[in-house]
């Protein structure tokens, strides 16, 4: 981003660890998905999920909902900045967007199959990243105002499909399996061959800082060289790693949201005494993409994932395990047919 907020902030929570930070470029122009007027980006909406811990989820007796953890951002923020030299912490600056809302998500996904989801690499480095978490959809302004969710949008991931996370490269993805085939929702279009465009318009969907899911557009692709990302100044946050970021004109997914510049710094600001206090409120890049400090966001290629054929590798792969299941059960039936053949004969020799 723009000033970097102190690097033992960030350290402190799970959620910001897992999401590495992003930033806004120009004005901040995330807005919910119920206040969007584009109806094309609102149905893509509904194909994105967002990660939430197990910790900030609590299933009811009847498992037909989700309790949702009663945590804002300014609640969030607050905790994250307190440090042993700092124990009261920065609170979040009067003013900031958004402030009142939820702020439990972790990262944040998209559908590509029936029961495929694609995520950033960082957000599922392990099997304990599958299972510690749940992919939640319709996590958004007018759902979880009352804390509460249907069971029926909460989905585990059941296994890691395929992930890579590398340095050398800076390859960043994952594609998991879900428990269940998702009902009601399209898996979204995604770019299979070549790349978009140097200037061309992008948008994204995700869940910035945890907070129920956004739209953020009015952003283009900065640079398009590496063949494994491109830039764009688009307006992201810590918990939009893992989004879907989208073609504007034709709503088809080009890349995958993973790295960017940090989001949070710290202004000195007066109370109503007079008073000097310090605060954390949204870094801007004002002038938009400079380099260095406002170098961009990167998007990792969707099309580096090969999606169709890791879904198909995968899938004949299960499909041969469960084969030669099969196999092993008939050859444990016919040795049940052995034995109850051979407890007849001494049945039948106890008679004589």
């Amino acid at each position: 981003m723009k000033t970097v907020l102190a690097l033992a902030v960030l350290c402190v929570s799970a959620n910001v660890a897992a999401a590495q930070p992003k930033v806004a470029y120009g004005e901040d122009n995330r807005i919910d998905i119920v206040d969007s007027r584009n109806s094309m980006r609102k149905n893509l909406a509904s194909s994105t999920a967002t990660q939430v811990k197990n910790g900030n989820l609590t299933l009811s007796e009847d498992k037909a909902s989700y309790a949702l953890k009663n945590e804002t951002l300014e609640d969030f923020m607050l905790k994250i900045s307190r440090t042993w030299w700092d124990p009261q912490g920065k609170p979040l600056c009067k003013g900031e967007k958004f402030a009142k809302q939820l702020s439990i998500g972790n990262c944040s996904g998209f559908l590509v199959g029936n029961k495929y989801l694609v995520t950033a690499g960082h957000c599922m480095t392990s099997e304990s990243d599958c299972s510690g978490a749940k992919w939640v959809f319709d996590f958004k302004k007018g759902e979880v105002e009352d804390l509460s969710l249907e069971a029926d949008k909460v989905y585990s991931c059941k296994t890691i499909v395929s992930q890579k996370l590398s340095n050398s490269d800076q390859m960043d993805y994952a594609l998991i399996e879900l428990d269940r085939v998702v009902e009601g929702r399209e898996p979204l279009q995604f770019r299979k061959e070549g790349k978009i465009g140097l200037g061309e318009g992008v948008f994204v969907i995700g869940s910035p800082s945890g907070l129920p899911l956004k739209i953020s557009g009015d952003s283009t692709v900065q640079a398009n060289g590496n063949s494994v990302y491109f830039d764009a100044d688009l307006d992201t946050f810590g918990g939009n790693s893992g989004s879907a970021v989208f073609n504007a004109r034709s709503g088809e997914v080009e890349g995958i949201l993973v790295r960017g510049a940090k989001d949070y710094t710290t202004y000195t600001r007066k109370d109503e005494d007079g008073n000097s206090y310090e605060c954390q409120g949204v870094n801007f890049c004002e002038e938009g993409v400079t380099g260095g400090a406002c170098g961009g966001e990167a998007v990792t290629r969707i099309t580096n994932v090969e999606i169709e054929k890791k879904i198909a590798e995968f899938e004949a792969q299960t499909e041969s395990e469960v084969d030669n299941t099969v196999e092993n059960v008939l050859s444990d039936s016919e040795v049940d047919q052995a034995i109850s053949e051979a407890l007849a004969a001494l049945d039948a020799a106890e008679l004589q």
